[in-house]
């Protein structure tokens, strides 16, 4: 009764444990599998966002570079044109409308090709006006406006001959000025007393266009996704032009700080993380100009480069999710299906307590399940036999003690028999009946002698003393005692050793006792003029064992011979006392070994004995 309620709790314990052990051994590769999966993934995205970012921000410079290259070259044409150097050089001479027709008409030609030109400026070499066109509408015509004045001073005092200013805040969009000194007299790399052209550009009505073009619309964002921005910074990391097209343009052109976190002023080949002057976190990239200390930025919304990620994640929780209920299913079924043998086998196990010896295990499904029934049935059966043998041997004992006491107790008057049969013998030799009366006799006398040293031998506990022995020296020994029984029928005894020095872990005295009985009793089966093979080799079920055969050349034997050679007291010899192969398996059993007898196919019969041998040892 106490077992039975303890199976519930046993068959929930198994299901908890095999529920633990299925999420364990499912759960934690999924969460390493799911882990990896999205460091993957997310390395992925951050290498192609930084290569998409990489190449617009690239290709926005290439463009910028160039349109700042053609305004330096239309400065470069200004400076160089043979009518500004004539100006300059006879600007006494001329007239203003001389001047009007050959240089101002240049300048407004720039100008009103150009959208970016604020102004443009030329000053001769004592800093007199040559020639000003400006979009402004306020200036007084012929005055040179101071801050102009100044930046044509440094080029004209300075050892440079061409000069880019700072950037000029104006009216919510960014200016920025170019210089270029020419004609005066050449001094090493300096001009000394030069003519000057200074330009003043609009870079937000420039190059907004340039940065802008195609990031407006979805199907052209050159892969920056809907949060997109391009745009330009200067050395104070402040907007050149706008970061978002077509929203609050009055508000972005303001010097607003567009602050780049830890981006370093080189150009830079993987993507930063930081936040924008709207404070979103957002990757991006800058890649610096080359003539002029600006840089172009390209940036993403980190939120929508890892948009597909968080999708990703959301289908993986949702997977494992079913894949958990899926194990928790499949643990319960499994549990049940695996505690069923083993209610199975304590139902049995409880029986066979109790006394029912008989009962065995009916067909379980599964393999597995099978193959435990089956081991189970057969420790059972060896159980009942074990339990049988264990009978046996008590009852052997109990005869070997008192066989032993009795054979103490006749050994004494068979002496005095055999003594006087001998005496009688003697007075009786001249009657040849009495004489052969007297024979017999004494040779009764001499195999009950022989039946009780077997019985006291049977009956008599062994103390075995295995030590390493080489086969060839126990058929040394075993030879010397079979010699002249084997020369007296012509039988041959032929010794095949195939253990190749390997000996075996005997008590050599028993040993030779039980190989003798055996090989005495081939000898005796076998007919004149045949052959006893005495074969010993390694035994192919286990590497520490070698079997020993005996095999003859007789007619074999019976059905029930076979069944019974090693009862006690079974014997099929005239004058035998059926007790020495029973001896032979007592010495080989108390070895660990096993003896078998068998008919050989052709003729004869087969005698094996499978006896420990020692390992790594080589004999002799």
């Amino acid at each position: 009764m106490n077992s039975q309620k303890r199976s519930p709790a046993k068959h929930g314990d198994l299901s908890r444990r095999v529920l633990a052990w299925m999420l364990l051994l499912s759960v934690v590769p999924l969460l390493i599998m799911g882990s990896q999966g999205y460091h993957c993934g997310k390395q992925a995205i951050i290498e192609k966002t930084n290569e998409q970012l990489l190449s617009v921000a690239s290709a926005r410079r290439t463009l910028v570079d160039s349109w700042l290259d053609q305004r330096n070259s239309e400065v470069d044409i200004i400076s160089s044109s043979p009518s500004v150097a004539r100006c300059c050089a006879h600007f006494a001479e001329l007239t203003e409308e001389e001047i009007d027709a050959e240089v101002t008409m240049m300048l407004r030609s720039i100008l009103n090709r150009v959208d970016a030109y604020e102004d443009l400026t030329v000053i001769g070499p004592g800093g007199n006006l040559i020639a000003r066109v400006s979009r402004s509408s306020d200036e007084s015509p012929g005055v040179i406006p101071n801050e102009i004045a100044s930046f044509a001073n440094e080029l004209r005092i300075g050892p440079k001959t061409r000069e880019q200013g700072p950037l000029l805040r104006k009216s919510g969009d960014v200016a920025y000025r170019l210089g270029r000194a020419f004609g005066g007299t050449p001094d090493n790399d300096s001009l000394i007393n030069p003519s000057v052209v200074v330009a003043t550009l609009n870079l937000t009505r420039g190059l907004d266009p340039v940065m802008q073009s195609g990031i407006g619309e979805a199907s052209a964002r050159s892969g920056l996704g809907e949060t997109g921005k391009v745009y330009l910074v200067g050395t104070d990391t402040q907007a050149i032009t706008e970061p978002l097209p077509n929203r609050e343009p009055v508000a972005l052109r303001v010097a607003f700080p567009m602050k780049v976190g830890n981006m370093n002023s080189q150009a830079t080949g993987s993507a930063q993380e930081y936040r924008d002057y709207l404070g979103r976190v957002v990757w991006g990239v800058k890649a610096p100009l080359q003539n002029v200390p600006w840089a172009v930025v390209a940036e993403q919304d980190k939120a929508e480069a890892l948009a597909w990620l968080y999708t990703l994640i959301r289908r993986m929780t949702i997977t494992g999710i079913l894949t958990i209920a899926a194990l928790v299913f499949v643990a319960r079924w499994t549990s049940q299906r695996l505690g069923e043998p083993l209610r199975v086998l304590a139902r049995v196990a409880q029986q066979v307590r109790g006394g029912a010896t008989e009962e065995r295990v009916g067909p379980l499904r599964g393999v597995e399940a099978e193959e435990v029934r089956a081991a189970f049935n057969h420790m059972l059966d060896d159980l009942r036999d074990k339990q049988r043998e264990l009978v046996r041997t008590a009852t052997l004992a109990s005869i070997g003690e008192l066989s032993s006491s009795i054979v103490h107790e006749m050994r004494n008057p068979l002496s005095s028999i055999k003594m006087n049969l001998q005496a009688l013998k003697r007075d009786v030799d001249p009657d040849p009946a009495n004489r052969e009366l007297a024979t017999i006799a004494d040779a009764q006398v001499r195999r009950l002698e022989r039946m009780l040293d077997d019985l006291l031998q049977y009956g008599r506990p062994l103390e075995l003393k295995p030590e390493p022995v080489p086969f060839s020296e126990l058929m040394r020994s075993v030879s010397a005692v079979v010699h002249e029984q084997a020369l007296m029928k012509r039988v041959k005894l032929e010794v095949c050793d195939e253990l190749s020095s390997t000996p075996l872990l005997v008590d050599s005295e028993q040993i030779c006792r039980a190989l003798t009985n055996v090989v005495v009793n081939a000898i005796q089966a076998s007919p004149v003029d045949s052959t006893v093979t005495v074969r010993a080799q390694q035994d192919t079920t286990a590497t520490s064992a070698v079997r020993i055969e005996v095999l003859d050349e007789g007619a074999g034997l019976t059905a029930e011979a076979l069944e019974r050679a090693f009862s006690p007291f079974y014997t099929t010899k005239d004058g035998g006392t059926g007790l020495g192969l029973a001896n032979v398996k007592k010495i080989v059993e108390l070895h660990t070994g096993t003896v078998t007898i068998e008919n050989r196919p052709e003729r004869g019969a087969r005698f094996s004995m499978r006896l420990p041998a020692c390992e790594g040892i080589e004999g002799s």
